[in-house]
This record gives structure tokens, sequence and C-alpha cells, in this order.
């Protein structure tokens, strides 16, 4: 459906001028990880161990995909908040796409890694310390052949997925903590230590995720 999606509006113009910018090396990011400890009214040694390796992997994460090309890559209208909650579904086929107001111009990896992210990641109960720190790699398999069967995604833009994948994640968790010092209903500090660890699973899983679309 994604595929599909994109496909439709590779050659869409408007007169209305989309907002710029993403989860992809966004300065916010790293004001936001600054902003935490405050938040969260805390100085505690292990929150600012985990803040500063979030902040560390984010640069080098947008610098591996960069890396990749990126940055010359053509844009296009894209969805920009991919995910479920976001799909109407009915007989397990989906049958309605909302929520458009992330929409951009971008390149279309940046619209694709955030999906399979969100529908290959795997939560829980409120409890987020027995989160697993792997991701679902079936369906992350499945929702890239998906996209395939409709438009083919070249080796560079595969290469750069988890990449892209892990600075979604952090980004995702960043903003909101950075002003309520919760996500949802989650406490902060336990939130960003699971994405940490998911952080560190998709960082070195990298060329395992890029192989698995290769298989």
């Amino acid at each position: 459906m994604l595929s599909l999606f994109h496909k439709l509006l590779t050659d869409f113009k408007s007169e209305w001028q989309p907002a710029a910018g993403s989860y992809h090396q966004q300065p916010s990011i790293e004001n936001g990880l600054k902003n935490i400890p405050a938040a969260l009214q805390t100085t505690d040694g292990s929150l600012n161990s985990c803040l500063e390796y979030l902040s560390e992997t984010y640069k080098y994460a947008a610098e591996s995909a960069e890396q990749t090309g990126l940055s010359t890559w053509p844009k296009q209208f894209v969805h920009a908040d991919w995910h479920p909650g976001n799909m109407l579904f009915r007989d397990n086929h989906v049958v309605a796409v909302i929520d458009y107001d992330s929409s951009r111009q971008l390149p279309r990896i940046i619209d694709i890694a955030n999906g399979a992210l969100q529908f290959s990641i795997i939560g829980g109960d409120e409890d987020v310390s027995k989160w697993p720190d792997y991701l679902d790699e079936s369906r992350f398999k499945r929702f890239i052949r998906g996209y395939d069967e409709v438009m083919l995604l070249s080796d560079a833009e595969i290469r750069a997925m988890p990449w892209l994948m892990a600075e979604a994640l952090i980004a995702e968790a960043v903003l909101p903590i950075a002003i309520t010092g919760q996500f949802g209903r989650l406490e902060g500090t336990a939130f960003l230590q699971m994405v940490q660890r998911k952080v560190y699973w998709l960082t070195h899983s990298a060329e395992k995720l890029v192989a698995l679309l290769a298989a």
C-alpha cells in the first residue's frame, strides 16, 4: 500500500508548499536530548549515559545514511507518518489511509524506513524493561517485499534503511519526552533506556537486515 501511495504521487505537483524536514538529521532532536534532564527533573548518571549514547548514535546513523547518497536522491510527496494506527483495515486489508498533516516532500526511503520500523517493532505491556531489543525480522522482510511488488527499492536505499530506522526510533521517543517527561503514559527514563537497547540492536544488526532483504 505504501508503494502504491508513492507511485501515485511520484510526479504530483502542488501549489501548496509542504513543511520541510523529517526525523533525519533534525536539529530539534539534539536540542530535545539536551532538554530531557530538565523535563524529567533529574541528573541521574544512568540517564545522562543513555542520552549521550542516543545523541552520538543519532549523529552516526545520520552520517551512515548520508554516505549512501541519500541527499542526492529525488524528493516526492510522502505520508511521513506511516504506521498501523493511520490505516483502516477490513478483513486484513488496508481500505483507507488517514492523517496527512505530516505530508511533505522527501526522498521516499525516509517514509519507507519509518514504515518498516513501525510495522516490525515489538512492544509489550507497560513494563518497557521487558520489551525485546530485536524487531520482528519476518514482518520487516514482508513489509519490504510488499513494497517491491509495486516499485523496486535500489540497493543504496536498502543500505540506508537500518540507519534511518535508528534515527526514526530516537526521534519518535525524544521529542515528547523532552516536552512532557513521558512517552504517552510511560515514564520517560525507562522508555529511553528501552529505546537505547533497540537502537543498539538496530545499528549492530544493520548488515544482517540488509542481507535479509537480499536473501
